[in-house]
């Protein structure tokens, strides 16, 4: 009989460890892009934000499945259903970027320009697609495409609402500008770059600027585009 249990509880842990090992992750890694979402999400970039004529833009990459052992290639494609122009609005990409071994985060760089004086009236778009490669698969079908819009215009930060609302109170494009000129910048375009803004403390920096901020309108008058007075608020 303890024979018997013994044999049981040997095949029991052997269709256990077969299991896992059915779970383990065997796949062809695939890249994906972690901070976009196909349909939701887009990246904003105006020239207003650094007053250049020509910025270069890292978009971040990531890995799905085991590190690389070993550096690979992947492809990002334009498409079709661009506004943007090459050679006119950004450079072209490059054929293959490289995907280091041993990084869960990669990036590309997207070189923008500003022609003249067309975008600060218009906004013109830029369609990425990742591309699958021999050595590198898709990863999640909902992020394997982004928008890149490009501009001259002021824009609403992507972060406005949380957390600069807290310290800057609610978004105007007249406010905006207003900031721009006391602070003597613009936002940055990422709330990850917003974080580390000059590495100084995220919360110090900008809960010390929304405050001189909002001791201006205290003793100034100014309305929004709308017609609306701006008002104090009570910055955190």
């Amino acid at each position: 009989m303890k024979y018997l249990y013994t044999v049981i509880m040997a095949m029991l842990v052997f269709a256990s460890c077969s299991e896992n090992e059915r779970m383990v992750y065997t796949d062809m890694p695939g890249v994906y892009f972690p901070d976009y979402v196909t349909g939701a999400d887009s990246l904003v970039y105006s020239f207003r934000m650094k007053g250049a004529e020509r910025d270069t833009i890292q978009i971040n990459v990531k890995l799905l499945g085991d590190l690389l052992s070993e550096t690979e290639e992947y492809e990002v494609a334009v498409s079709e259903n661009s506004s943007a122009v090459a050679g006119k609005h950004y450079e072209p990409l490059l054929p293959r970027f490289t995907y280091e071994a041993g990084q869960s985060v990669s990036s590309f760089p997207v070189v923008v320009l500003k022609p003249g004086t067309e975008l600060d009236e218009a906004t013109v778009t830029l369609e990425l697609a990742l591309v699958a490669t021999q050595s590198l698969a898709l990863g999640y079908p909902d992020r394997v495409n982004m928008r890149l819009m490009i501009t001259n215009q002021l824009v609403k930060p992507s972060y406005w609402d949380m957390p600069l609302a807290l310290y800057f109170g609610e978004y105007s494009k007249v406010k905006h500008q207003r900031c721009i000129l006391l602070m003597g910048h613009d936002f940055p375009l990422t709330d990850s770059e917003l974080i580390g803004w000059g590495g100084l403390n995220f919360y110090s920096y900008w809960m010390q600027q929304g405050r001189v901020v909002c001791e201006y309108y205290a003793t100034h008058t100014e309305y929004d585009e709308d017609g609306n007075l701006i008002t104090m608020w009570n910055p955190f």
